[in-house]
């Protein structure tokens, strides 16, 4: 069973509770039954596909942190009211993402999230895409969690959670369709899915053709 967080942990605490250095990696066995979940002729490769470009670094950081990217413009839209912080901390919260080449290091996420969360702890951890496949917080209630930080404590478990948050994903927004069509080296197939998985900025970051790149090297 999920955690659920009733209340709000002093940043210490929460980071603690979504670290995890000894979290298990994905297994075959794990990828097998998820394709079975999601059918349509969803294979192995396309799943693997999906980790390898949405987090080439890792399901982790090298602190036992799930891996993240923080978006501003999705933290600007989930504060009560909208945009409250656009003004003074536009690095944080704004109408327009980063976009390319803006997001900052790797390392450098969590620092952001650290910050967002002195601010409006929810509103942060929804502004965040987490783990192997970069779900994103704001999505994390649709998909049957408490909420993004409950999302976030469940993640730190270990990858077969990412996996699982993944499947959501796709099974909430009936996509198994579009991953299944997905070809390699095929740009063109790949672009149902990454537009509707990654946004419709989708081209501004080569999604299409990288997914189509990944499954070409996939191997079981």
């Amino acid at each position: 069973m999920p955690v659920v967080m009733s209340h709000v942990l002093p940043w210490p605490d929460m980071l603690a509770a979504i670290t995890n250095l000894k979290a298990a990696a994905i297994t075959i066995d794990d990828y097998m039954v998820a394709a079975e979940k999601l059918g349509h002729g969803v294979t192995v490769q396309h799943m693997k596909a999906s980790k390898i470009v949405e987090a080439p670094r890792g399901a982790f950081d090298t602190e036992g942190r799930p891996s993240i990217l923080y978006e501003r413009h999705v933290f600007c839209r989930n504060t009560m009211p909208k945009g409250l912080y656009n003004a003074k901390h536009p690095d944080l919260s704004a109408l327009r993402g980063y976009g390319p080449g803006g997001y900052g290091k790797f390392s450098a996420q969590y620092a952001k999230l650290e910050r967002a969360y002195t601010l409006d702890p929810d509103a942060a951890f929804e502004a965040c895409s987490w783990g192997a496949f970069q779900v994103l917080g704001e999505n994390a209630e649709a998909l049957g969690y408490s909420s993004a930080r409950d999302m976030a404590i469940e993640l730190a478990r270990s990858e077969a959670a990412h996996l699982d948050s993944y499947v959501r994903f796709i099974q909430v927004n009936g996509l198994a369709d579009e991953l299944a069509r997905c070809r390699a080296g095929d740009p063109d197939s790949c672009i149902p899915f990454v537009e509707a998985y990654n946004g419709t900025g989708f081209r501004s970051f080569n999604y299409h053709v990288k997914f189509a790149e990944a499954l070409r090297g996939v191997r079981l």
